[in-house]
């Protein structure tokens, strides 16, 4: 007979009140009834390994077929580290560790599942924020080797208002 209602970890967790108590969830309560939630945190914040590297947490069963044995059922995650604070965030974004598990997936080899569009968001604006800074410093760069060749910089200055005097 089938298992008309699935059980897990988190099923266990929600009966003893752990969603309930917490104030990062939105249905938080404290014992007044009163709203605990305060918004989205931003730590702890979880990275992932920057090879993508993963863990066999179900080895595979190995079962007979007509084409020889196949191993089947073999569940992994990916390695991961909890940044508990900004700083320890940009340690291990320094050290190489990805902010999402898609990339430690692509980084890892394997064809890395779609990201939201928050994430893409992030990424696009990551992206702009860095060509800006390279065309700053590229456009710095240059005016620094025309004021070195000797070469006249002329900088257009906005116009000044002209002093008006009365006449008779």
């Amino acid at each position: 007979m089938a298992r008309t209602r699935r059980f897990t970890i988190y099923d266990v967790l929600d009966e003893k009140g752990y969603f309930d108590s917490n104030p990062a969830n939105p249905g938080s309560r404290d014992n007044e009834g009163d709203s605990l939630y305060s918004g989205p945190v931003e730590f702890p914040k979880m990275l992932y390994h920057p090879e993508g590297a993963t863990v066999v947490t179900v080895p595979a069963e190995v079962i007979v077929t007509p084409l020889g044995p196949k191993s089947v059922g073999e569940q992994r995650e990916l390695v991961s580290q909890i940044a508990r604070n900004a700083s320890e965030e940009a340690k291990l974004v320094a050290e190489g560790w990805h902010r999402h598990p898609a990339d430690a997936v692509r980084a890892g080899g394997g064809v890395a599942p779609p990201k939201g569009a928050s994430d893409t968001i992030a990424d696009l604006q990551a992206q702009i924020a860095r060509l800006q800074q390279q065309a700053n410093d590229q456009g710095a760069e240059e005016l620094a080797k025309q004021r070195t060749s000797g070469a006249i910089v002329r900088t257009q200055r906005a116009p000044q208002p002209q002093a008006q005097v009365d006449g008779d």
